[in-house]
């Protein structure tokens, strides 16, 4: 992760090493005072039955700046916070005390904008003794943090630069808490690609975390900043249900945002942006190319269909310890299909190492084959030159059929049983001797099976997999034998 004291080199003088405080451990209290005088004790709105996320973050690091630029944290307030369903705070703590009053409103040296502008929950300056209590060590840090007593404290977990949907889900999904009234959940399930030129179709799944029934909800629309119909749904949403809502279709690709702004009658605030991106043409095989950069960790990608069925892709995590490597994934498309190539950085910062020193860049492409031969390329990335990204979105449509030549490895990568129902095998040949690993990782990203099979002989290997005590689901294996890597799905189907 990017440290984020400029001087770090004096640590060594100090005694006390910090260290991340891991998921399930027990939020430290405090009592702090905000910018408008007003003091607010941790533990008391805890105690009250709220939930509380704590946003740490300087007023000179940009991927903070670039959070804050999404709303996800106004929407929450203004959701479920005291004006809304009265179930949830944000505090936002400003952590770097050589920064100023000044950097926080956006007008001294040290600040990438206005912090304090429209920023509607308690913030707080020169926050570093809480941002070393809780063992931070870089900018943005974000927790969430239940209200369920455990062992005589309130246990937290790092929900991070998370959509609206996935904070609602730490806040109150994975707590045990409920929320009092109607409090439907807002996501993206429509469209997200004009394929060849065409219509395109935008939609929302919408469930009900409430204890009372949504009955009538109201949608805004804009697309490229241009305001469309008002979208109004009627019926009977009860605590647990889902629907899906129609949001119209368009043909103009670019930013669509959506906003739920009533519910029941009562005024709402819950937004996303999507982007909507058109379609470059491209042949039945593509290759996925990715250099890392200094910090793989955090760099993943998918592929999807048009319906945002799973193709291919690789979980955040899977190319830890990678830094500076090449990989290249294979990848066989349907003719006459349209698919959207993501790629994803955890800290949103892109590829782009060199910012934070002395760091080689990384760079992406997704280039259509035809077997060995470069045809053309799809998406191209070049972390020295190109912006920062949380995530990077392509669209892609196959209007050719060629063939596809993959890598030994890759080729040679056989998992049976396949749906998986207890233990499965994979079996793999190496083209020479090496060390080798294999990590299992679900869909959001966790790591569930760890195995370094050390120095390998060449030859035909077979492996022995558990998935017994694995929820049923969808997971990403990720070989990796000498120099070449291949990544798999299976399908735990217990």
């Amino acid at each position: 992760m990017k440290h984020i004291y400029m001087f770090f080199a004096v640590l060594a003088i100090c005694t006390t090493a910090f260290a991340q405080l891991p998921d399930g451990s027990i939020a430290p209290d405090f009592t702090a005072t905000d910018i408008n005088g007003v003091e607010w004790n941790l533990y008391d709105l805890l105690d009250e039955g709220n939930t509380v996320i704590l946003d740490f973050y300087a007023t000179w690091c940009g991927p903070c700046w670039n959070y804050k630029e999404t709303g996800i944290l106004e929407d929450l307030w203004n959701t479920f916070g005291p004006e809304g369903t009265g179930d949830l705070y944000v505090f936002s703590l400003e952590s770097d005390d050589a920064t100023t009053n000044a950097d926080l409103h956006g007008t001294g040296p040290n600040t990438t904008g206005d912090w304090v502008t429209g920023t509607p929950f308690p913030m707080f300056d020169n926050m570093s003794n809480v941002f070393d209590e809780y063992g931070n060590t870089y900018y943005p840090t974000i927790y969430t943090i239940c209200p369920d007593p455990v062992d005589g404290g309130y246990a937290l977990v790092e929900s991070g630069q998370a959509s609206f949907d996935g904070h609602v889900s730490a806040a109150f999904m994975d707590c045990e808490n409920s929320i009092t009234g109607a409090a439907p959940l807002v996501s993206y399930n429509g469209e997200t690609s004009s394929c060849g030129g065409g219509e395109w179709n935008a939609s929302a799944a919408v469930i009900n975390l409430g204890s009372e029934d949504v009955t009538a909800m109201t949608f805004s629309v804009n697309l490229n900043g241009v305001a469309q119909s008002d979208v109004n749904w009627e019926g009977v949403l009860s605590n647990g249900g889902n629907e899906t809502v129609d949001l119209g279709s368009y043909t103009d690709i670019g930013t669509f945002d959506y906003t739920l702004i009533a519910v029941n009658g009562s005024d709402w605030n819950a937004e996303e942006a999507v982007s909507i991106v058109g379609s470059t043409e491209a042949t039945s095989y593509v290759q996925v190319r990715i250099l890392t950069d200094n910090w793989p960790e955090e760099t993943s990608w998918v592929i999807e269909g048009s319906d945002g069925s799973f193709i291919d892709g690789i979980a955040e995590g899977a190319l830890a310890g990678q830094t500076s490597t090449e990989f290249a994934w294979d990848v066989a498309l349907d003719i006459n299909e349209c698919y959207v190539f993501t790629i994803y950085d955890a800290y949103g910062d892109g590829l782009n190492s060199s910012q934070w020193g002395n760091y080689a860049d990384g760079s992406c492409s997704v280039v259509s084959m035809d077997g060995m031969t470069d045809v053309s390329v799809v998406v191209s990335y070049d972390g020295s030159s190109d912006a920062d990204f949380a995530e990077l979105v392509a669209g892609m449509e196959v209007t050719s059929v060629t063939g596809i030549t993959e890598n030994d490895l890759t080729s040679s990568v056989i998992v049976f049983p396949n749906p998986v129902t207890d233990n499965t095998t994979l079996s793999f040949s190496a083209a020479e001797a090496g060390n080798a690993s294999v990590v299992v990782y679900n869909l959001i990203g966790e790591k569930v099976i760890d195995m370094n099979l050390g120095n390998i002989a060449a030859g035909t290997q077979s492996i022995q997999l558990d998935f017994a005590s694995l929820e049923a689901g969808i997971y990403l294996i990720n070989l990796t034998a000498g120099n070449e890597t291949s990544t798999l799905r299976v399908t735990n189907a217990q």
